[in-house]
């Protein structure tokens, strides 16, 4: 696994971005976009087939991202459809890319700049960029209406990985001219493509090339030449020629599931499922167990929100990242929404406060696998200068990491949701039993018996106690976060980590935590907690003259849900002799790291439960499964 690389480029005479390495341009002197307009919009029967679609969303997939103008232009389009027609069937547009080497976004924003009568689109994928780390990075458009999934590697890689469900309407079979490019043009290339398509779809792209017109008829397409753009004599147009009725079941486009969920829970890994799930049209009835949401592991005032880095690329940092990603732009879309609650990008320090951090920190630095504009190694002077306030240790700096506060952003978006048909919720209900029936699942709480058709379970701590899932290895781990007062304190700008962690102060406070107790029975407030909260940042931070005077203002302490490899149970749970009359799904496991992991795994599983593009690979649907603990799956 190696990192990925940015692509080289010049601008020629016309002001034109050309691939340096590939000696190709990225789209034609004679007008980009005319070209995009033709040879994929048209050629794939776009902007028509989005009046009779049938499905709420549509799906297409393209080959080489480049400067994103093929991808900028279908998404005015689909803008201009969507006023045309807005009680259409079709509300939704998902647009997957591949790309092994991005622009940078300095680059990128050059590139972009020759269309300006598509600037403000520009705009608003320039903000959404992400660093150039491998995965899927699903880009939030259009108040969500337009989902920009980013597959950045090798697409010859990347394609296997992505899940069969992620089916496509049309594709953009795009790319540097194979002569110029033949490791991308080869015949798994065309066989992925084949397999993510189902009768209907439409493939277009620029060349008659004789190794793409035999790959894409020994794949199966069918296919025919047409009039090329411009100065060129022709292109191609395919389709999947199979009948519907002759694909298995599961090969056949499957139909969105407008079942209504039920959803155990009253945190952040309920609420933004909720959302994801009433975004696509399915009724969510919430059932919290406590009097309001947020009164657990959620309930913090504020929570530092960045990516665990390792020294080296694994799937587990790349899934760090993408979650880090997705969760960035959730939060600034909720509060587009409207949604108040505390939040500031403020960037997050993280010390080389042992001897094992600052060897770890020098390995990472040495290996050199992050994008700068991730990661950043800092000397003490630089960090003091960073944080404001003064800092004996240098470290790791995350320039886009930083804060919010869980309780109060879990609060907004209830309150918002209860504004959303389709939504309802019950308090003070709390799940004592859960049981499978014929008519699906039986939920028995103190005072009453519910059925649910489909359930999704994201209680946290409480996950065990429910015999459907004592097996798991779910672990209640207690926390307390310190609130304290430190006038001397008051110049800090950034999140500071060490092994626990400190922010900025927010209404007057700042917080610092957290304790790690296995062994508590009850989450009640300790005064011993605050002092050891307090010694150890004094430990750590090597008694700078600001930690003299932190008085201790409040605090909180809750149970968190923790699993042994540190990731997440996120995904469908099939529970032995049960029989399992409808879906069961969990959504629990987030540790410390509900604020990063929630909106990535609510969009997980959402699309997984409507039926819509997933946005991650087999290795992160993998990752997060819960059936990697079964005794199936170690066998």
């Amino acid at each position: 696994m190696s990192a990925l690389s940015h692509a080289r480029i010049h601008f020629n005479a016309q002001g034109t971005p050309v691939a340096t390495d590939f000696d190709d341009i990225y789209f034609s002197n004679d007008g980009g976009l005319a070209e995009t307009d033709y040879v994929f919009l048209q050629q794939n029967g776009l902007p028509e087939r989005w009046q009779s679609h049938t499905r709420p969303w549509f799906h297409v997939l393209e080959t080489g991202f480049g400067t994103g103008a093929n991808f900028l232009l279908c998404w005015q389009r689909f803008r201009e459809y969507r006023r045309q027609y807005p009680d259409a069937q079709c509300q939704r547009l998902y647009f997957s890319s591949f790309e092994k080497y991005p622009l940078s976004r300095a680059d990128l924003t050059q590139a972009l700049s020759v269309h300006t009568e598509l600037a403000p689109l520009c705009q608003q994928l320039l903000a959404a960029y992400p660093p150039a780390t491998a995965g899927c990075h699903r880009l939030l458009l259009d108040g969500g209406q337009v989902m920009l999934d980013l597959w950045l590697g090798d697409v010859n890689v990347l394609l296997p990985t992505v899940p069969e469900q992620n089916r496509v309407d049309a594709i953009f079979l795009d790319g540097f001219a194979p002569a110029k490019n033949p490791d991308m043009w080869q015949p798994g290339l065309f066989q992925q493509l084949f397999r993510l398509s189902y009768p209907g779809t439409r493939l277009a792209t620029f060349t008659c090339a004789g190794v793409v017109k035999r790959g894409l008829s020994e794949a199966g397409f069918q296919l025919t030449k047409v009039k090329g753009f411009g100065k060129k004599r022709e292109m191609l147009i395919a389709w999947h020629p199979q009948p519907a009725e002759s694909l298995s079941p599961d090969r056949q486009h499957s139909d969105p599931v407008s079942d209504p969920v039920t959803i155990i829970g009253g945190g952040l890994a309920a609420l933004t499922t909720a959302y994801a799930l009433l975004r696509r049209g399915i009724a969510v009835n919430l059932l919290c167990a406590d009097a309001e949401v947020a009164q657990g592991a959620s309930h913090n005032r504020q929570g530092a929100l960045y990516p665990n880095l390792p020294v080296k690329l694994t799937p587990q940092g790349l899934f760090h990242c993408q979650a880090f990603w997705q969760a960035r732009q959730f939060y600034q879309h909720c509060q587009q929404l409207g949604l108040d609650f505390p939040l500031d990008y403020c960037g997050v320090l993280h010390l080389a406060s042992t001897e094992q951090l600052a060897e770890r920190q020098q390995k990472m630095a040495a290996a050199a696998v992050w994008p700068q504009e991730l990661l950043q190694f800092v000397d003490a002077a630089a960090a003091t200068k960073l944080a404001g306030v003064t800092l004996q240790q240098g470290g790791i700096f995350l320039p886009l990491a930083g804060w919010l506060a869980p309780q109060a952003f879990c609060q907004a978006l209830w309150r918002y949701l209860s504004t959303q048909p389709g939504f309802s919720s019950q308090f003070n209900c709390r799940v004592e039993q859960l049981a499978a029936h014929s008519d699906g699942w039986r939920l028995h709480t103190t005072t009453t018996t519910l059925t649910a058709q489909q359930l999704l379970v994201a209680n946290g701590a409480d996950l065990t106690r429910l015999a459907p899932f004592a097996a798991l290895p779910v672990n209640r781990v207690r926390g307390q976060v310190s609130h304290v007062e430190a006038p001397d304190l008051a110049p800090l700008r950034t999140v500071i980590c060490h092994k626990g962690y400190l922010t900025p102060a927010w209404q007057g406070l700042h917080c610092i935590g957290a304790t790690f107790d296995r062994t508590a029975e009850t989450a009640e407030l300790m005064d011993a907690d605050d002092t050891q909260n307090i010694a150890e940042l004094r430990q750590q931070l090597q008694q700078p003259d600001w930690s003299v005077k932190l008085a201790v203002h409040s605090a909180k302490a809750a149970f968190r849900a923790t699993v042994p490899d540190h990731l997440p149970l996120c995904g469908r749970y099939h529970p032995e002799n049960t029989g399992e009359p409808a879906p069961l799904w969990l959504n629990v496991g987030l540790g410390a790291r509900g604020l990063l992991f929630a909106p990535l795994q609510a969009e997980i599983l959402a699309a997984q439960i409507s039926g819509e593009p997933i946005p991650t690979g087999q290795t992160g649907l993998q990752l997060l499964s819960p059936a990697r603990f079964t005794k199936k799956t170690a066998t």
